[in-house]
């Protein structure tokens, strides 16, 4: 009976450990339409970590001793107390109301509400620095069909959410969860011209340059002089702007710029942004050199969306970014019709001065082609879609 005494304290502690790392499926949805909401944050605000929804609705957590925050830039967002959570594990986001008396289509000074952030960038975004674990993914599909499907675990430290250099910033990779690559089967004649090193990639810098609102503004601002804003409608908290421009030519090929920014209307901040640039006949005559074959690559679009989130220290941080770009190849007559996405959702936020350049991504290749150094991440993950996982498992 001593003995078994004994035990018992080890026998308690375990117990606790395990319940401490207890995951929860957790199913979000639209309360109108009742359909799954994908990219919902689902997070602990006091210690900043989280995952995110998948296009099925679900996540998987860790249950902490924290109350629980669900959000959506399109919803209300929710407070779940860790008690009720262990109980619970769907919920329903209702859709952000409409201030009626305010929604006027009315013209906006869309560059003078830009430059105003970009002048208070500061006061308004974090300015310490920090390190964010986050999910990196990327999908390639050809004819709705997908190609490629990478998972993996970035670690990115900045001096602040501000970049003047690429020197301001580290990129380490941590473990991939998944890593699939297929070919494209597009030239169906010479098997080997499909290989995924060809299927392209969305360049890396082009990704950093983008990630960083004071950069992306600054770019927008100095390709997008003339722009037509006006705003599209109003919440209790927030301004919705719509703008497009018009068509214009180069020597080749037309263009235009279209989105959408919701602004803060306590600091003005933007807190979400959209953007798009729309393309007409930006085709590109190509030959696959090894076997002397013509073929045709046409760029459709490309779209872009940072989401934020405030921080501990009450400033916006970046919370998801996602860049886009639907293309066509057209070969031997055939149209196929191409897409290509990349997402980092951020799933934990620390103030972190130094890190160690151990595992560091090289910023000349796509992130699929940096290999895994070191595990240096352990939180969620986001979840695949059940299209992912029967890609992933060959069906």
């Amino acid at each position: 009976m001593k003995k078994i005494k004994n035990y018992i304290p080890a026998f308690i502690l375990l117990v606790n450990i395990i319940s401490y790392s207890q995951n929860k499926e957790i199913l979000v949805f639209d309360s109108s339409t009742k359909l799954p909401i994908e990219s919902v944050n689902i997070y602990y605000p006091g210690i900043q970590e989280g995952t995110f929804t998948n296009s099925d609705g679900k996540a998987i957590i860790n249950i902490l001793d924290y109350d629980l925050k669900i959000s959506h830039i399109a919803y209300e967002e929710i407070i779940i107390n860790y008690k009720e959570l262990k109980n619970l594990n769907t919920f329903f986001l209702t859709p952000k109301s409409i201030n009626l008396n305010e929604v006027v289509v009315r013209s906006f000074n869309l560059t003078k509400a830009l430059n105003y952030v970009l002048e208070n960038y500061e006061n308004l975004y974090e300015n310490k620095a920090f390190e964010k674990e986050c999910n990196f993914k990327e999908t390639l599909s050809i004819d709705n069909k997908l190609k490629r499907l990478i998972v993996t675990k970035v670690n990115w430290w900045s001096k602040s959410y501000k970049i003047k250099h690429l020197s301001d910033l580290k990129l380490r990779l941590g473990s991939i969860d998944f890593n699939k690559n297929n070919p494209m089967d597009i030239f169906t004649d010479i098997p080997k011209g499909n290989i995924p090193s060809n299927s392209g990639f969305i360049d890396t810098k082009s990704i950093i340059g983008s990630i960083y609102l004071n950069s992306f503004l600054i770019n927008f601002l100095k390709y997008n002089p003339n722009l037509n804003a006006f705003i599209e409608n109003s919440t209790a908290n927030e301004t919705i702007v719509s703008f497009t421009s018009e068509w214009k030519r180069t020597y080749s090929y037309s263009y235009r710029s279209r989105g959408k920014i919701i602004f803060d209307k306590a600091t003005k901040a933007i807190i979400s942004f959209t953007y798009e640039v729309e393309n007409k006949d930006r085709i590109t005559q190509s030959v696959i050199y090894k076997w002397y074959k013509e073929f045709s690559y046409e760029n459709i679009n490309s779209i872009s969306t940072l989401n934020f989130r405030k921080n501990t220290n009450n400033k916006w941080a970046l919370n998801s970014f996602e860049t886009s770009a639907d293309f066509s190849i057209t070969y031997n007559d055939i149209k196929h019709q191409g897409n290509i996405k990349n997402n980092l959702y951020v799933l934990k936020d620390a103030q972190i001065d130094k890190v160690k350049n151990v595992g560091l991504i090289s910023l000349s290749k796509p992130i699929y082609q940096n290999l895994p150094k070191d595990i240096v991440t352990n939180s969620n993950s986001i979840l695949l879609s059940n299209e992912e996982n029967n890609f992933i498992e060959g069906k």
